[in-house]
């Protein structure tokens, strides 16, 4: 037994005896106060001279009582009394200073607890990568072996040479994204062994809140899950109740049960919970397809319109082998042609907040591009009670549409984002990634972005490479980027290997007291985004700038743009002193051994001087277009300043779906999916005529009025005159 353990053991017996005495004496002190305080009657110590006959009244049979009584015979205090009563009171103000010592104890001991429990923490994580560092490398060593847990049937020997070599960690990333729109250099046989996200409980918040309050009850969740999501009067909760029961299979005990079929068979929500508010369906709205070899080819010819059709259909045989493609489409075209129709009109051609809140609240509950926009509408509004039940409402449509099959792991399911309400799914879960990080999830946020990548790895549309590593680095997940900067997912390609992900496993390095690996990291961050660190260095670390030397972000839009994504969230995550200085002196040392001529660095891209411009659906005017997304749906100011002025005049920049793909043939017109693809023409010229009709009405009213009120004021001034 260790000596804090004997001296709190020796504290604790003589807080049990202290406590044990003070007992004892209040016992003692309560008999005598009760033997003292026997019923009495106040006027028995009054001589009586009375001596009426009793009549059987109150006052004599007091009377006959208080003659029963004997006198109360009252005595001072000696001396040896007093010594007793000041030795209890001595000892009292003894026990509780020893309590008080206790408590003080006890709380130091319980802080220095949570110490040596995150030391331990941090040992076992260190622990953690450097056997995955040992492994990996023994592997990649081995002749014919592969990484991780794929067996050797699954690799070829291509893909084998091409895994190995980003596992080793090198200096400089030479193949370019900008180049190769089919991705040919990348290993997809290596998404197998990607950990992207495989459990749907991580997705639901209540599992990191159990963890994190280990005292809540399965009532009280069950108490969350029964409230409404959104605000709602008591008449209409009761009428939707009076709906629950005429829909079969509607919610179940635990609110994961929903028809969605013939018969109304029942289907198993994912990663959504039915709640009391939302309106029962027979059927959902949306269903999955699996997408043909037609369908993959006519995608594959608008990203790759430069490649034989020949060479893309051999790439999509090699993908089909491991990634199962799908794409969200509606169930009823004519009820979503005519809520497209309502929405265009509303959000699009003539903004109209209360007739789209209308439209989901009354028409079309379950339309998703209304859901997404009311609850952009309300956090705008300062309305944030509501956003988060209708995002889950928006994510409950496409977990009803979700085969039983699929996970979201990168193979058994990826969504091209040239399909409309694929690109819908994707804002969705972007829209809860901010929701969930606002509630101080951030673990379960940090699962979703998971989910946002392995949705389409390859093209991440919505940028996930630029802000990921920022929601892992919030809930501790130090492993999991560690081995994402090993992967050929951010090391194949120079435009993977973004700024902000590098400089987060320099942190997670900090984080677990790899000094070394740290210093590895920042040179290897160096080697690729030189003129960033140097303007980090500069403005937030108080470097000198006459270390930069020609290394500047000025004239490259790109640069400036990913600059600012990262600085708007660098304060919240670099909080230690002693990680600045580390960054601050290792910056220094390495711009020093640069003039010195003892580091290289990648060369300069021939796009980055922002003179020449290549056609690339990835890329508008040399700025990855997944970099302006994330800019765009981030909202943060600062960022949104440094995108071009012309972005927003020259390009489609809808809140409801930002700078979506553009075709760049005739025969890609019809492949590419838009808000237009869903819109019935005849209708909205219908609606826009009747638009314009009333307003017209209104005009016509309002200039009627205006001239009576100049009349009336005409005909009121001469005779006040």
């Amino acid at each position: 037994m260790s000596s804090r353990a004997l001296r709190k053991q020796q504290n604790d017996e003589e807080l049990l005896a202290s406590i044990l005495s003070k007992s004892e004496i209040k016992k003692e002190a309560k008999v005598s106060v009760a033997k003292q305080k026997q019923p009495q009657n106040i006027f028995a110590l009054m001589n009586d001279d009375d001596n009426s006959e009793s009549d059987g009244s109150i006052e004599d049979v007091q009377h006959s009582e208080e003659e029963k009584i004997e006198p109360i015979k009252i005595s001072l205090p000696s001396k040896s009394q007093k010594k007793k009563k000041n030795q209890k009171k001595n000892k009292k103000k003894k026990d509780q200073r020893k309590q008080q010592v206790q408590e003080e104890d006890d709380e130091i001991a319980e802080e220095e607890d949570d110490e040596e429990f995150d030391k331990l923490l941090l040992q076992f994580q260190k622990k953690d990568i450097k056997k995955s560092n040992k492994t990996r490398k023994s592997t990649t060593d081995a002749e014919g072996d592969e990484f991780y847990t794929a067996s050797e049937s699954e690799f070829d020997d291509e893909d084998l040479d091409k895994v190995s070599k980003y596992y080793e960690t090198p200096n400089v990333i030479v193949d370019e994204m900008k180049f190769d729109v089919g991705f040919s250099k990348f290993p997809i046989s290596s998404l197998r062994s990607t950990n992207f996200n495989s459990d749907f409980k991580k997705l639901d918040p209540h599992t990191e809140f159990k963890l994190l309050f280990d005292d809540i009850s399965a009532e009280s969740l069950e108490d969350i899950d029964s409230m409404a999501s959104t605000s709602i009067s008591p008449q209409q909760l009761k009428q939707i109740q009076r709906l629950r029961r005429l829909v079969r299979n509607w919610g179940g005990k635990d609110h994961k049960s929903v028809p969605n079929g013939p018969g109304g068979s029942a289907h198993r929500l994912q990663f959504t919970k039915v709640r009391n508010d939302w309106l029962p369906t027979p059927r959902g709205e949306l269903a999955m397809k699996t997408l043909t070899n037609e369908d993959l080819l006519d995608w594959q010819l608008w990203q790759r319109p430069l490649d034989w059709k020949d060479m893309i259909q051999q790439d999509l045989d090699e993908w089909k082998k491991n990634i199962t493609f799908y794409k969200f489409e509606p169930l009823n075209d004519d009820l979503n042609k005519k809520a497209m129709t309502e929405f265009y009109l509303n959000v699009i051609a003539h903004p109209d907040h209360e007739a789209l809140i209308n439209l989901i609240a009354s028409q079309a509950p379950y339309h998703v591009p209304g859901l997404l926009q009311v609850a952009l509408i309300t956090v705008r509004q300062g309305d944030k009670s509501n956003t988060n039940g209708l995002l889950q409402r928006a994510l409950f449509v496409f977990d009803r549409a979700l085969k039983t099959n699929v996970l979201f792991d990168s193979n058994s399911c990826q969504l091209p984002y040239i399909y409309f309400f694929n690109r819908q799914f994707y804002l969705a879960i972007f829209r809860y990634v901010l929701t969930l990080a606002q509630r101080g999830a951030v673990a379960t946020a940090s699962e979703w972005t998971k989910v946002l990548l392995s949705l389409s790895p390859m093209e991440d549309p919505l940028g996930c490479r630029y802000f990921m590593d920022h929601y892992l680095l919030l809930s501790n997940d130090y492993q999991y980027i560690i081995d994402m900067s090993k992967s050929p997912l951010m090391n194949c390609y120079k435009e993977w290997y973004t700024w902000g992900f590098s400089m987060g496993v320099v942190l997670c390095y900090l984080k677990i007291g790899e000094t070394k690996s740290a210093e590895t990291e920042l040179l290897k961050c160096f080697k690729q985004q030189a003129p960033l660190l140097g303007e980090l260095y500069v403005e937030k670390l108080a470097g000198d700038s006459a270390l930069l030397g020609d290394f500047t972000i000025e004239g490259n839009a790109a640069k400036k743009l990913e600059y600012k994504t990262y600085l708007a969230r660098f304060s919240m995550l670099w909080k230690s002193a002693e990680e600045l200085t580390f960054l601050h002196n290792t910056i220094t040392n390495l711009f020093t051994q640069y003039k010195e001529g003892k580091i290289n660095i990648a060369g300069k891209d021939p796009l980055d001087d922002g003179q020449t411009e290549m056609e690339n659906v990835f890329y508008i005017e040399n700025i990855p277009i997944n970099l302006l997304r994330f800019a765009i749906l981030s909202e943060e100011s600062s960022v949104m300043g440094a995108i071009p002025a012309n972005i927003w005049s020259d390009y489609e920049v809808f809140e409801s779906d930002v700078l979506p793909p553009q075709p760049n043939s005739r025969e890609s017109i019809d492949v590419i999916e838009t808000v237009k693809s869903f819109i019935n023409e005849r209708d909205l010229v219908g609606a826009q005529a009747m638009r314009m009709q009333d307003e017209d009405i209104l005009n016509q009213i309002r200039e009627l009025s205006l001239n009576q009120y100049i009349q009336a004021n005409e005909t009121e001034q001469p005779q006040e005159n």
